[in-house]
């Protein structure tokens, strides 16, 4: 893939990775910068595309890092406490704001409990709606992994609601 038109990749797979991105962050314009320091760092990193996964994958995973990077900045110079760093992770689906109860509260900070890879996987699955393939590729897994992994996720947050506490795993 070192001999590649990036104006084609921009072309064929923006909007993907922006719908991407946008399900991840629910900030349009944060969206719209990411994507372009994604398509940036994908320019960079071209001769590392290995065509292991597709091509989408492989810029959703840059994607993926480039906003992960964005919120660790944020976190360690603008966010004065945890609730806030959590408040700004994610955006509400259009579900969990037609189900803004207490419940739905608490399972989000539920979620924001959950170690890694459970936390980022329950959030790819729910949040971003990318297919388990997808997220096995993502974290250099199987579909199999991803799937067992969203499950374990979806248990741990099942036994926190069951025993009627946070619990740190």
């Amino acid at each position: 893939m070192s001999q590649i038109d990036f104006d084609v990749l921009y072309k064929n797979h923006a909007q993907e990775v922006y719908n991407f991105l946008l399900r991840l962050c629910g900030d349009a314009n944060l969206a719209e910068d990411i994507l372009q320091d994604t398509f940036l760092k994908a320019m960079e990193k071209v001769d590392k595309f290995d065509n292991r996964c597709k091509v989408t994958s492989w810029l959703c995973q840059i994607a993926k890092n480039t906003y992960f990077d964005y919120l660790r900045k944020k976190q360690k110079y603008n966010y004065t406490s945890l609730q806030e760093y959590n408040s700004h992770m994610k955006s509400p689906s259009p579900e969990e704001k037609l189900l803004d109860s207490e419940e739905a509260k608490e399972i989000r900070k539920m979620v924001h409990q959950l170690p890694e890879p459970y936390k980022e996987v329950f959030l790819l699955r729910v949040y971003a709606e990318l297919p388990f393939k997808e997220i096995g590729h993502i974290f250099g897994k199987t579909e199999v992994w991803g799937r067992v992994t969203y499950m374990r996720s979806k248990d741990m947050i099942i036994r926190m609601m069951n025993n009627g506490r946070k619990t740190n795993y």
